[in-house]
């Protein structure tokens, strides 16, 4: 009645458990509702009033995020259990480990329900942050409006307002980013939320299994002990009964305990492959410490990698000193070239080079996020690979429930071999029995053969006896023949020696005969003594007849003890069929378990293949990043350098060109001052030659021959003029070879423009990869955090794990005495039943062998009387064949005597 009202009241709680667990997920998926409408708000709010929204929102990331609320909320109250539960415990004996283990799942529950409420009451909390977000985003708006339509009166602070707008959607873009990382926390702990619950629906299940297990084990061992008051009782019965079969059972006994001896080797096995699982066990553990090994090791090289960009930092910091050096001397190029335009084209291809360095540095963020998304798998796989293994650890206990049952059924099944064969034991009297019959019938079939060859002789004489007599009939009727001629004489001679042939035949039948007369002697002399053991058997069995019908009076009141027996042994068979029901039922789950246990060692198997293959992975991608960006350092190192020598060399050749320019210049100058000379020369020789021409008649001579010369120095200044002009145009050609090159210069001027603006977006991109940086550090230590808590909870799971064990381990001890128990049990109702098959099978070869032998003597009688008869025939038919022997020998006589007399009255008639 205690059991009963205990299950009542277990089972009502685990109900009022399993509703709150419902409300808990019902609040959760409100929540989840909520903040997905919230989130569509502001989505929509920053879309609409992002431009504005520094003047209104002034919230910093505490009013968004409280951290890590569900993780203490959950972590506190298993340390609380793990404790309470300790103190229960060593408070409470043994036999009360599955009431403490309820005690513990309702203060967990209850628990749980303060942690629910807590976690409606945040939510409450965030939806009234909500609400007071809402009512500032309404004030911020209003405001939006006033600023609009102050916008054309301060169209001076556009600019600042453009910082302010740029500041306020930088803050957005943050708060956005705490957004998101708020919303990972909710789904982080929803995903630890639905985790307990399915540990709490697994407890709740193995709770309710060993309820049951419990349950049916006291109801067998109640069972076992009517069952054992009952077959005292029958046992003391029996023995009165039974006081025969001492020897018997005795040598049942050694067999027993030769089978002992064999169930403790069988023993002794167990314990070695329990020894082996444990063994196992401590290697599972230790692939455990190896793997978190390997993530201590990950977080090395996790740290390695940051050191190694904080180098790359600093050298990236060196390279801006030299590019700011560089810019300097760019500047002052720039002023030189300012007027060429040209520069549009080259500032296109420096963007789209720009917009190649984003994707660049995109694709670079995105595999540093895959690399964390990574890092998150794999700690979630080994989670789910400690629970794995958490849940084998619990599966090893009912693996060796499953090893002591099927250690049981082997004693079983051994015992029932053993009922076989002394069952079978009965099986050599039953064969001696047969073998005496089988003797007894070739005795009775000797006299018979003998009486048939007996009468076979007979049959063969009187053949015999038939043809001579109608011989001599033969020879008597014709007496008178045999004097009339020689040919009868002949005839005569060959009678006779067919005489004499007949009387070596018939001393041989005499010989015969009496032999045959020492036989019948013989067989008469055997049925006297036959019928004298007859007569003998015959008291015998008349004792035996009388002894029988005393045990017929014993085997009716046996049978009378035997059927009420047998309705116990009914009903024993019947509750022996509910246990071995029971024993199957239980059978298959074990084997259901075993093939779960190889599933799941598949999937260790399976998830330690692919986290050693994501390991190798990330390695590989870690030193392939490093490697690109190493090789991406120093190609950058050589094109500056590149471009640092190209710029001295250009400058040099730049100063160079100025300085030949100079000097070609002035020697232009100078050629043209001695060319204007000489021209002025010429006319004023051409002046004085105008003027002496009217006084210088006579010197015409003269002067024709200075006109020839001045005609010759014309040529030759002519062809001086020619070349002068190619010298020109040579110059010319070099000078715009020259702006050619200094157009060059620019547009290298312009590339280190842009490469300076790249610098100052690898700049901002080192600022943002520091806070990328930070954000890691935040998420590190969060993650340590939660290592903490993890550690915390896997040392409470290990607490309520050995708990478990300890208390698997005493119930496993009662089953164990509950089934050593119901085993000795059942082998005192086998042995009563091989006791009682025993004697049923005796009384019914008894009887057999009763009926056989009735059979047999009515069968000898019939035999005997046959024997009579017959032997009489024979007696018959000897003094009918002694007559018929007599007359022959008679007839003989007389033709002896007449052929005697003949032979006589044939010689005197010769004569």
């Amino acid at each position: 009645m205690e059991c009963t009202r205990w299950t009542c009241s277990k089972s009502g709680t685990d109900e009022d458990l399993l509703a709150n667990v419902q409300l808990l997920q019902n609040q959760l998926r409100r929540t989840e509702k909520n903040l997905q409408t919230v989130e569509k708000e502001l989505s929509s709010t920053n879309e609409h009033y992002g431009h504005c929204f520094a003047e209104a929102t002034d919230f910093a990331l505490e009013d968004f995020v409280q951290p890590n609320y569900n993780s203490q909320g959950f972590s506190n109250p298993k340390k609380n259990c793990g404790k309470t539960s300790d103190q229960d415990f060593q408070r409470k004996p043994k036999s009360y480990s599955v009431s403490t283990t309820s005690d513990k799942t309702v203060e967990e529950n209850e628990r749980l329900q303060e942690q629910n409420a807590s976690l409606t009451s945040q939510n409450h909390y965030l939806k009234n942050r909500v609400e007071t977000m809402n009512f500032e985003l309404m004030q911020s708006k209003t405001k939006i409006s006033y600023l609009e339509s102050t916008l054309g009166t301060h169209l001076v602070s556009v600019p600042k307002l453009k910082e302010q707008i740029l500041n306020l959607e930088a803050e957005v873009s943050a708060q956005d980013k705490i957004l998101k990382d708020a919303e990972d926390r909710l789904d982080q702990n929803r995903k630890t939320a639905l985790e307990r619950e399915n540990m709490l629906q697994r407890y709740q299940k193995g709770y309710k299994n060993l309820k049951m297990e419990l349950i049916e084990r006291s109801k067998q061992g109640k069972r076992a002990e009517q069952q054992r008051n009952e077959a005292l009782l029958n046992v003391k019965e029996l023995t009165r009964a039974f006081k025969k079969y001492k020897a018997e059972i005795t040598e049942k006994l050694e067999k027993v305990k030769a089978e002992e001896l064999v169930l403790g080797k069988h023993l002794i096995n167990c314990e070695k492959e329990k020894e082996k699982l444990n063994e196992k066990c401590i290697s599972y553990r230790k692939d455990l410490n190896i793997l978190e090994e390997q993530l201590r090791q990950l977080k090395e090289e996790n740290s390695s990698t940051k050191e190694e960009i904080k180098t790359l930092e600093a050298k990236n910091t060196e390279i801006t000193s030299m590019l700011s050096r560089s810019d300097q001397k760019i500047i002052k190029l720039e002023s030189e070239l300012s007027e060429k335009e040209n520069v549009l084209k080259e500032q296109n291809a420096l963007i789209s080079e720009n917009a190649e360095l984003r994707a660049l540095t995109a694709q670079q963020h995105n595999h540093l996020k895959l690399c964390h998304q990574e890092i998150e798998n794999s700690r979630e796989e080994l989670n789910i690979l400690e629970t794995i293994i958490s849940q084998l650890s619990s599966s090893t206990s009912e693996e060796l429930k499953w090893h002591h049952f099927k250690h049981q059924l082997l004693s079983s099944s051994t015992k029932e071999v053993i009922s076989e064969s002394c069952g079978e034991s009965s099986k050599p009297l039953i064969a001696d029995l047969s073998i005496k019959l089988s003797m007894k019938e070739a005795e009775i079939q000797k006299p018979r053969a003998n009486l048939t060859i007996c009468t076979g002789a007979e049959h063969l004489s009187n053949d015999n006896e038939g043809q001579e007599n109608s011989r001599l009939c033969g020879l008597e009727t014709e007496p008178v023949k045999l004097i009339r001629s020689q040919g009868e004489r002949r005839k005569c001679q060959q009678l006779e020696l067919i005489s004499k042939q007949f009387e070596k035949m018939r001393r041989r039948f005499q010989k015969e005969i009496e032999e045959l007369r020492t036989k019948l002697t013989k067989a008469d002399d055997e049925n006297s003594s036959l019928k004298s053991s007859m007569a003998q058997r015959t008291s015998q069995f008349q004792i035996i007849q009388e002894d029988l019908l005393k045990k017929a009076s014993k085997t009716s009141s046996l049978e009378k003890e035997m059927r009420k027996k047998s309705s116990q042994l009914s009903e024993l068979e019947e509750q022996l069929e509910e246990k071995t029901i029971a024993y199957s039922t239980a059978a298959a789950r074990n084997a259901e378990l075993e093939q779960e246990l190889m599933e799941k060692s598949r999937r260790i198997h399976e998830l330690e293949a692919t986290i050693s293959e994501e390991h190798k992975k990330i390695n590989s991608a870690f030193e392939n990043a490093k490697l690109v960006h190493l090789e991406q350092h120093k190609e950058m190192k050589k094109q500056i350098e590149l471009l640092q020598t190209q710029l001295e060399q250009k400058h040099q050749q730049f100063i160079e060109q100025e300085k030949i320019i100079s000097v070609l210049q002035q020697e232009v100058i100078h050629k043209q001052l001695h060319y204007i000379e000489s021209l002025d020369g010429l006319l004023i020789g051409s002046r004085e030659v105008q003027q002496l021409e009217s006084a210088l008649k006579v010197c015409k001579e003269e002067v024709v021959m200075y006109l020839s010369q001045s005609q010759e120095n014309k040529e030759v200044f002519e062809n001086q003029l020619k070349d002068r002009s190619e010298e020109l145009h040579y110059l010319q050609k070099e000078i715009k070879k020259k702006d050619q090159n200094i157009q060059d210069t620019s547009e290298q001027t312009t590339l280190l423009q842009t490469l300076l603006h790249h610098q100052q977006m690898l700049q901002q991109e080192t600022i943002r990869n520091g806070e990328l940086e930070d954000n890691q550090i935040k998420l590190e230590q969060q993650v340590s955090t939660l290592e903490k808590e993890l550690q915390n909870q896997k040392a409470c799971a290990a607490d309520e794990l050995r708990k478990v064990e300890e208390k698997l381990r005493f119930a496993a001890q009662e089953a164990d005495l509950n089934g050593q128990k119901v085993d000795e049990l059942n082998c005192t109702i086998r042995q009563i039943k091989l006791e009682m098959d025993q004697c049923k099978n005796e009384l019914i070869d008894m009887e057999k062998e009763v009926v056989q032998l009735q059979q047999d003597g009515e069968n000898k009688t019939v035999q005997i009387n046959q024997l009579d008869i017959t032997l009489e025939e024979a007696r018959s038919e000897l003094n009918k064949k002694a007559n018929e022997a007599s007359g022959i020998a008679r007839c003989i006589t007389e033709c002896t005597v007449l052929s005697g007399g003949e032979a006589h009255c044939y010689h005197g008639a010769n004569n």
